[in-house]
């Protein structure tokens, strides 16, 4: 058995990937379809007939996104915490992610005029920003350590 490593795996790592990329395509999809790709009906401008399948299958791969959370929390989170590595790009990166899930779930089920200037909005700005805030993390995480960095190689006698 090998030791446990903050680091996913090939497989688990690509899985995760494919799965927060669809999840963010079908996102901005939406976004663009709902605003900007707008067809003309008999009575003005109607939604385009693409949109609900783009906010249907968002919805369906949140859900295959927070299965994916869920197996990042048992090693690849718990660890980083436990080893104090990465964190200063892992906690916010939680943070987004469960704004975006709490928000997502609002969106569905609680949507009103109440919240429907900050609510949205909210939601899209932190989901177009998550592959950015995701790069960093991957990048800061594969960076050695500062100490690492500054090791004067060994003196051979």
């Amino acid at each position: 058995m090998s030791a446990l490593t903050i680091r996913l795996g090939a497989r688990h790592r690509r899985l995760t990937y494919a799965t927060f990329a669809l999840l963010w395509t079908s996102g901005a999809l939406w976004l663009a379809f709902h605003y900007f790709l707008r067809v003309e009906g008999d009575f003005g401008p109607e939604a385009h007939p693409l949109e609900v399948w783009w906010l249907r299958l968002h919805g369906l791969t949140a859900m295959l996104a927070l299965v994916a959370v869920g197996s990042l929390a048992t090693n690849h989170v718990r660890l980083a915490w436990k080893r104090g590595k990465n964190l200063g790009t892992g906690l916010p990166m939680l943070a987004m992610t469960a704004w975006l899930a709490v928000s997502g779930y609002a969106l569905y089920y609680f949507a009103s005029e109440a919240n429907e200037a900050w609510l949205p909005l909210t939601h899209w700005i932190a989901g177009l920003a998550v592959p950015l805030a995701g790069l960093v993390h991957v990048r800061q995480g594969r960076r050695p350590p500062a100490h690492a960095m500054h090791r004067k190689p060994a003196r051979s006698t």
